[in-house]
C-alpha cells in the first residue's frame, strides 16, 4: 500500500509544467505503482531547472505485503515539503486528487532556479484509498514518500534578479524583475537602484538613468516565515460517556446517574502535516489536565491533536476495548489563546509566533550610461578648419547644408564655402551622436566684381549678388546698372546672403566734356596749371581734378580717366608711379575680419607714416600716425564699427604706399 501512495505523490510533484511528457516505459511487472525517476537529476545554483516525472498507477494490482488483490480508488496528495529553495512543484491536477480508473499514466514537472546548494530529501505525504477485492473493505492509508535531489554550487553571479538594458548612450531606461519567490514562505524585496530611488516590489517601476556614469543596483531579498510555538495545553472537562465504563475507572450507571470510582488517564498527541506523530505527553489521572511549558515548535503544518484516555497503567492494559479516543481537531496557527471542543473534551491552548529569516540574498549589478555629447564645433577662421572637441571618437561623417559630404570622414574638415556644417560621429563606447550645427561664412578674397561703362550707363555682369553702387564714396543706387549724371569716381559693392562683400575697381565717369579738359577752359589738362578751375594751381591744390578725392588717395589725380600708374600726362606735382608699385610691402590679415586685424611690413625697411581708414560712405573711422618695422605686426581695432566694407590707406610723406579694402563680418 505504501508504494501505491508513493506513486501518486510523484504526480503532485510534477505540477509545475502543465505540458509535461509521459514516459510510457515507466512500468513494472507484476503491475504495481511506480514512479520514474526516484532520484532526481542534480541541479545547479542559479541555473534554471526543469525535470519531468512520469508515474504508472495501475487501477488493480496485488499487494505484496498482504497478498490481497486491491483496487486503487483514489489518491490525494496532502503535503510536499523539503523542496530546494527556488524550486516549486505543481500537480498536473490542481486539486491534488487522482483517480487511477481514469488514467493509469500521468506526469508532472519540477521547475525553477535553485538558490541554495546541498542534498535534499523531498517528502511527499499522500492519502491512498484502496478497496480489498472480494472482501469489500475500504481502507485509507497515510504514507510518506522521500525523493532525493542534489543541488550543486553555481558559478557565482547574480541569481536573485534580472534587468535590461545594462548599458546605453546618453540615458538608459531599465526594467527589473526579482527572481526569488516562494509559495511556502514570505518574500520581501529591498531595491536600491543607485539613482536615488528604491522599491519593495518584485516587479518595480522602470528606472531612468539620464546622466553619464556607472550606477550600482542592489537587491536584498529576505525569505521569512512565521515560527509557531504551542506554549501550553489545557483539558478543562471530559465526557464520562467517552472515557468511563472501563475496568480502570470502575463506572456504573445507577438509574441514569453515572458513578465512577476512578478518573481517566488523560494525554494528547500531535501529528504534523506529513501525518507523523511528533509529540506525545505523559498521562494525567483526572477529568481535567493542564500541561504548561509545552514549547513545541511547529514547522511542518498543518498540525492535528488527538486527546486520549489511556488504559495503560504502569505498563499494564486494564481495558477490554483499548484506549479511549476523546476526539481529534486541527490546531489554529495564529497568536493567542484558542478554545476547542471535540464532543468528548473541551479546553484551550495558547500559541505564539515569531518572524524568522529562512534565507537572505544580496546581489548587485551595474548600469553604465556612456556620454553621448552634442558638442559645439571648433572653427579656425584663418585656416578654415572645422574640428570636434571630443577625444574618444572612432568614426566621423561631415555634412554640409543637410547633405552628406562624400569622403569627409576624418576628424577635421576644411570649409570651402559658406553654409551650415555639422558632423555625425561614433565614440569608443559605441554611442552615435552629432555636433551642433555651425554657420560658416567663407568669403572669396580673389573675387573682384566687374564694372563697365556704356554711354552714360555703369553696369556689371555679376548679377547673382546684391549690388550697391557708390559715387565719390556716397551711396548712389542698387541693381545691375546705374546711370551716371555727374563726373566722378564710381565703384560697385557685390554682397551675398552670408554677408560677404567685394568691391570692384574704381573707375572715373565723365559726361560729354572732353576728359582732357575737366574745367572746360579750353586748356587741356596736361598743360593746365589749374585742372579743376578752382583758382588753386595744381602744385598747391590737394584735389587737382576737383573730384572730391584727395590727391593722396586719388588713383587718377588729373581726372582724365587714366589711372596714375598708366598716365603719361599726370598733371600736378605728385609722381605716384613709383609709390603705387609698393602695394606688396604691407600684408593685411585676416580679411574678412571681425574688426580686429593686423598690418605687417614684409620688407627690410622702416616706414613711418599716416594710417587712414574710410567707411564705404567715405567717412573717416580711424586715423593714426604709425611706424612699421620689418615683420612687425601692428594690431588695429575697429571692432566697434558695423559690418561692411572699409578702405585702408597708408601714406609716407604724402606718398600713398598702401591702398586696400577690408570686410568686417560679425
Amino acid at each position: 500500500m505504501k508504494k501505491i501512495v508513493l506513486f501518486l505523490v510523484f504526480l503532485n510533484i510534477l505540477n509545475i509544467h502543465s505540458q509535461c511528457v509521459v514516459d510510457t516505459e515507466c512500468t513494472i511487472e507484476p503491475a504495481f505503482p511506480t514512479v520514474c525517476p526516484i532520484n532526481l537529476p542534480d541541479g545547479t545554483v542559479g541555473n534554471f531547472y526543469s525535470e519531468d516525472i512520469s508515474f504508472y498507477m495501475p487501477n488493480q494490482f496485488s499487494d505484496s505485503e498482504t497478498g490481497f488483490e486491491v483496487v486503487l480508488d483514489q489518491v490525494i496528495v496532502t503535503n510536499i515539503v523539503g523542496l530546494p529553495l527556488g524550486l516549486d512543484v505543481v500537480l498536473s491536477d490542481p486539486t491534488g486528487i487522482y483517480n487511477p480508473s481514469d488514467s493509469e499514466f500521468g506526469c508532472a514537472n519540477i521547475n525553477g532556479i535553485p538558490l541554495v546548494s546541498g542534498d535534499y530529501t523531498i517528502t511527499i505525504s499522500i492519502q491512498a484509498n484502496v478497496t480489498v477485492v472480494g472482501v469489500g473493505i475500504s481502507v485509507d492509508q497515510l504514507v510518506n514518500f522521500d525523493i532525493y535531489m542534489t543541488v550543486n554550487e553555481g558559478q557565482g553571479g547574480n541569481a536573485s534578479f534580472v534587468y535590461s538594458p545594462s548599458t546605453g548612450c546618453g540615458s538608459v531606461e531599465a526594467e527589473f524583475e526579482a527572481l526569488i519567490g516562494s509559495d511556502q514562505y514570505d518574500v520581501s524585496y529591498n531595491w536600491d537602484f543607485g539613482n536615488g530611488f528604491s522599491s519593495n516590489q518584485q516587479f518595480p517601476p522602470n528606472q531612468l538613468y539620464d546622466q553619464a556614469g556607472t550606477y550600482t543596483v542592489t537587491l536584498n531579498t529576505d525569505i521569512t516565515s512565521f515560527n509557531y510555538t504551542l506554549n501550553n495545553f489545557v483539558i478543562s472537562s471530559t465526557d464520562v460517556d467517552c472515557w468511563g465504563f472501563d475496568l480502570e475507572e470502575a463506572c456504573v450507571d445507577l438509574f441514569g446517574a453515572v458513578q465512577c470510582w476512578g478518573d481517566p488517564d488523560l494525554l494528547f498527541k500531535i501529528y504534523d502535516g506529513s501525518g507523523n506523530l511528533v509529540y506525545e505527553t505523559g498521562y494525567v489521572t483526572a477529568q481535567s489536565a493542564t500541561w504548561d511549558d509545552v514549547n513545541f515548535n511547529m514547522d511542518n503544518p498543518p498540525y492535528s491533536v488527538s486527546i486520549w484516555d489511556t488504559e495503560q497503567w504502569d505498563g499494564v492494559d486494564l481495558s477490554f476495548s483499548g484506549d479511549d479516543n476523546l476526539g481529534t481537531f486541527t490546531l489554529e496557527m495564529s497568536d493567542g489563546i484558542h478554545t476547542f471542543s471535540t464532543g468528548c473534551a473541551t479546553g484551550n491552548y495558547s500559541i505564539s509566533s515569531s518572524l524568522v529569516t529562512v534565507q537572505s540574498f544580496e546581489d548587485s549589478e551595474t548600469i553604465i550610461v556612456f556620454d553621448a555629447p552634442t558638442p559645439e564645433l571648433n572653427y579656425d577662421e584663418i585656416l578654415s578648419i572645422l574640428s570636434v572637441p571630443v577625444s574618444n571618437i572612432i568614426s566621423y561623417q561631415w555634412y554640409f547644408n543637410g547633405d552628406m559630404i562624400e569622403g569627409a570622414d576624418q576628424s577635421t574638415y576644411i570649409a570651402l564655402e559658406s553654409g551650415t556644417y555639422w558632423v555625425e560621429f561614433i565614440t569608443e563606447d559605441g554611442c552615435q551622436s552629432q555636433s551642433l550645427p555651425i554657420d560658416i561664412i567663407k568669403c572669396d578674397n580673389d573675387f573682384t566684381p566687374s564694372i563697365f561703362v556704356s554711354d552714360n550707363i555703369l553696369l556689371t555682369t555679376d548679377t547673382d549678388y546684391q549690388l550697391d553702387w557708390y559715387y565719390n564714396g556716397i551711396y548712389f543706387g542698387s541693381g545691375p546698372n546705374v546711370t551716371g549724371s555727374n563726373n566722378g569716381y564710381f565703384w560697385v559693392i557685390a554682397s551675398d546672403e552670408f554677408g560677404c562683400a567685394w568691391s570692384s575697381d574704381t573707375i572715373f565717369f565723365q559726361l560729354p566734356n572732353p576728359p582732357n579738359d575737366i574745367d572746360g577752359d579750353g586748356i587741356i589738362n596736361s598743360e593746365d596749371d589749374d585742372v579743376d578751375g578752382d583758382g588753386i594751381v595744381n602744385s598747391e591744390d590737394d584735389d587737382v581734378d576737383g573730384d572730391g578725392i584727395l590727391n593722396d588717395y586719388d588713383d587718377d589725380i588729373d581726372g582724365d580717366g587714366v589711372i596714375n600708374e598708366n598716365d603719361d600726362s599726370i598733371s600736378g606735382y605728385l609722381d605716384l608711379n613709383s609709390i603705387l608699385s609698393n602695394q606688396n610691402l604691407i600684408n593685411l590679415f585676416p580679411n574678412p575680419t571681425n574688426g580686429i586685424f593686423n598690418l605687417q611690413l614684409v620688407s627690410e625697411a622702416i616706414l613711418k607714416g599716416e594710417l587712414l581708414i574710410l567707411n564705404i560712405e567715405g567717412k573717416r573711422v580711424y586715423e593714426e600716425s604709425v611706424q612699421l618695422s620689418n615683420n612687425e605686426i601692428l594690431l588695429i581695432d575697429i571692432s566697434k564699427q558695423r559690418s561692411g566694407t572699409y578702405f585702408i590707406y597708408f601714406s609716407v610723406e604724402n606718398d600713398l604706399v598702401f591702398n586696400k579694402m577690408i570686410n568686417i563680418q560679425k
